[in-house]
């Protein structure tokens, strides 16, 4: 079997992003055949008509809707974070650390429920700090959203981008 293909299966049926180790130890081969394989892979999807991507998130691989089709996958399934929890998950990326007074300050007593839904999920982290909680994202955050980061302000600037993607007018 050639080796891009089983690394193909393997990227689409984990259920979440891997890497390149664990891909190397489920497949039984060697990191280099798996990084050219997700190379390989990555070009194959990524410059094709397809609808589907093969995405690096930090150290981590996932296939993955590209962004133009995210609409149309969204119809079929199910949204489990509401979309006022994700405004907060949002917030919590763009100023972490951030103190849970603060976001108090901009959302109102919600908030509590919010960070408590998002710390369940494993999106966000919460520390003790003064009297309130330091809230900022996880790893399994930046997996989730698919976002090309391996630090806080990786996911800030990355935010940022997609805020200035969508502020810019669009030419016809």
């Amino acid at each position: 079997m050639k080796s891009d293909r089983i690394i193909e299966a393997e990227l689409f049926s984990a259920a979440k992003p891997v890497t390149v180790t664990e891909l190397s130890q489920i497949s039984g081969l060697d990191a280099r055949t798996v990084r050219s394989a997700l190379d390989k892979l990555a070009e194959e999807y990524n410059c094709s008509d397809r609808a589907i991507e093969v995405s690096k998130m930090g150290t981590r691989y996932a296939m993955q809707v590209k962004k133009d089709y995210k609409d149309y996958a969204w119809r079929l399934s199910e949204m489990e974070i509401p979309k006022d929890v994700l405004k907060t998950a949002s917030l919590i990326a763009y100023y972490q650390p951030v103190l849970q007074s603060k976001l108090f300050d901009l959302i109102g007593n919600k908030v509590y429920e919010h960070v408590k839904s998002l710390e369940d999920l494993g999106l966000v982290r919460t520390k003790p700090r003064k009297n309130s909680y330091e809230l900022t994202t996880t790893k399994k955050f930046i997996e989730t959203f698919g976002i090309d980061a391996r630090s806080r302000a990786e996911v800030k600037a990355w935010l940022e981008g997609e805020l200035t993607k969508k502020s810019s007018p669009r030419k016809p």
